[in-house]
Parts: C-alpha cells; sequence; structure tokens
C-alpha cells in the first residue's frame, strides 16, 4: 500500500506558487537569486488558511511508521473537514524520524489526501544540507508548502537564522513557512526579522507556537497583509482566531476535528473541552497520550520513540477515565454528526 501511496503522490497535479531552479546552493545568493527571477510570491493563498492537523506519527511493532495507519488517518481527517494536514513536525516525532522515514511519511500523506486537501510538509533537520533534501523531496512528493523549525540547541543571531531560511528557500519553490516554538527550540525569530524574510521573498508567513497574544498581535501587524500567520498551543486556539490569525495549527485535532471547527467558528464551549483535554494528556505523557486516545477512533498508533516514555496499563486506564469525564468524545461526537463533510 505504501509504494502505490507514493506513486500517487508523484503523480499528483498542483499548481505550484512559481518555479525556482532548485539547483541553487548558495543560501542569500540562491534565494535571490529565485526571488529576482520569479518576483515575490503570492500571499494568503486560501488552500493553506484555516484549520491545520498537525499530524502524528503511527509505529507498527518493527518500530518502523506504519504506512497504512498513516494513510487511513489522513483520509479520515480529510473526511471530517480538515483541509490542511501538517505532517513531520513537533507532534509527528520529527526529531526521532530518519530523513528517509521523512521522505516517506510525507509521500504517504500526499499520496493519501489525493489533493482534497493541503499538505504543508516539515522539512527540519539536523544540518543545512538535510534540510534542502528534505525541501526538494517534499516539493518532489506533491507538497503545497514546507515550514521548517529554527535551528535548535545553539542559540543564534538573527543574521545567522535569516541564512538558515533563506538556504532552505533556495531549495525548493515551494512556499516555505517559518516555525517558531523558542520553548523547545531554544532559539526565537525576531518579529523584525520575520518581516525582512517576508519582504525578501524568503518566507510565505509563520507558526507561532509561543501561545502568546501580544507577539502573534505584532506579527499580524507587521506581515499579516503580505504573509500567513498560524498560531498553534491548543490551548490558544479561540484567541489566535478572535486576533485575526490566517490559520491555527493544532495537535488535538488528530483526535477531535469537529470540535476544533466549532473553535474557528468562535465557540467558546468547544475550547473549553479542548482546554481541560490538553491539560490531561500533558499529564500523561503528551504524544503518548494522543497515540492511546486514538484508540478510540479505530486507530493503532502504536507507541512513541526514545527517549519518550511510555504510559502503562494503569496510567492508560487513568487517562481513559479522565477524558470520558469530560464528555469530550460525545461532544465531538454530536458535533461530527451534524456537520456536513
Amino acid at each position: 500500500m505504501r509504494s502505490a501511496l507514493r506513486a500517487g503522490a508523484r503523480r499528483r497535479d498542483r499548481a505550484p506558487f512559481r518555479g525556482g531552479d532548485r539547483r541553487l546552493d548558495g543560501a542569500r545568493a540562491g534565494a535571490d537569486a529565485v526571488i529576482a527571477k520569479e518576483g515575490r510570491m503570492p500571499t494568503h493563498d486560501a488552500r493553506l488558511t484555516g484549520l491545520v492537523a498537525a499530524t502524528l506519527t503511527p509505529f507498527g511493532r518493527d518500530g518502523g511508521i506504519d504506512h497504512d495507519q498513516v494513510a487511513a488517518h489522513a483520509a479520515w481527517l480529510v473526511e471530517r473537514g480538515i483541509r490542511v494536514l501538517a505532517p513531520a513536525g513537533t507532534t509527528g516525532e520529527a526529531l526521532y524520524l530518519a530523513e528517509r522515514e521523512k521522505i516517506e511519511l510525507i509521500e504517504t500523506v500526499v499520496g493519501a489526501v489525493r489533493g482534497r486537501a493541503a499538505v504543508i510538509a516539515g522539512i527540519w533537520g539536523l544540518t543545512p544540507a538535510e534540510v534542502a533534501r528534505l525541501a526538494r523531496a517534499a516539493e518532489a512528493a506533491g507538497a503545497d508548502a514546507v515550514f521548517l523549525t529554527t535551528p535548535i540547541y545553539y542559540p543564534h543571531s538573527a543574521e545567522s537564522l535569516a541564512a538558515w531560511y533563506r538556504h532552505a528557500r533556495a531549495a525548493t519553490a515551494l512556499p516555505l513557512f517559518a516555525y517558531n516554538i523558542p520553548q523547545y527550540a531554544a532559539n526565537e525569530i525576531p518579529v523584525p526579522l520575520v518581516a525582512q524574510l517576508v519582504e525578501e521573498g524568503v518566507i510565505a508567513g509563520i507558526k507561532d507556537s509561543t501561545g502568546q497574544a501580544d507577539r502573534l498581535t505584532a506579527l499580524l501587524e507587521a506581515v499579516g497583509e503580505r504573509a500567513l500567520v498560524y498560531g498553534a498551543s491548543d490551548s490558544f486556539a479561540l484567541a489566535a482566531r478572535r486576533l485575526g490569525a490566517h490559520g491555527f495549527i493544532s495537535a488535538l485535532a488528530n483526535l477531535f476535528p469537529a470540535l476544533f471547527h466549532r473553535i474557528w467558528e468562535g465557540e467558546a464551549s468547544a475550547q473549553a473541552l479542548v482546554d481541560r483535554v490538553r491539560t490531561a494528556t500533558k499529564g500523561y505523557g503528551g504524544i503518548a497520550a494522543l497515540k492511546h486516545l486514538l484508540r478510540r477512533h479505530g486507530f493503532d498508533f502504536g507507541g512513541t520513540r526514545l527517549p519518550f516514555s511510555e504510559l502503562t496499563d494503569a496510567t492508560r486506564a487513568e487517562l481513559d477515565r479522565a477524558v470520558e469525564a469530560i464528555g469530550v468524545w460525545q461532544a465531538e461526537a454530536a458535533e461530527a454528526g451534524a456537520r456536513p463533510a
């Protein structure tokens, strides 16, 4: 099944934002050459706005990615109205995936959605060379855009961060989104740098996972007319919508897409339910908890990869009871039944 999905991904017709010479290998020179040749990238593409599911990565008993589950879950999300998927990111355990695994994961998701949803593929890698290869592979697979976290571990200057994104931009004709998650990455992208990179045509926008209203507001004021600004961190979804974010990237939308549609429509009661679930899952391992809870929808995403910890039978039972008591499953089922796909 995986090979068929990957072949489908390669055959998928899509309208790229613009052309570009992917052989350019100088970070600044390459980005400048692409921009000079083709002009500024279009912004506010409706395909990439709204609710985005940051997808989980299932593992089989052999420890490898379970591509059948990847495809089934991607199709399930599309059937429930999710129109943008973001594989190979934080929720997808991207730091613990090999380069080839990331590429095959992206190929499977693109093949599974078959053009019914856009795919914004994660291309983070430890080295600039890997980032460039992932960017080219995502484009070849038929992804609609790519997103890239800052470098991690070492603190970097604004100019170093700019070079990181210019390097990625030179590798692909796809729209590139910066991903700001300083609480995990040890680097924050300054708002003036975001504006500079948008002006240069290097990035098409940014995903900001700080959950800070003042920063999201500053980003919208700086680039909101020219680029897409996504909020993230599930407890911040309603606030991001009210502040005017163009989209929201969610982990819990893997399980509760209907409730997140309600949040995006401005429903505070749906946000309150999600807040309680988020608190519960954070207390039981985060990603491991989300994977376990997906069993409620008939999926088997297996465990997580080291160094993440697994749930025990006892903690799984405790988590099930905690989430059941919230009433979120009933709310999701009721909303899903009332909402057209």
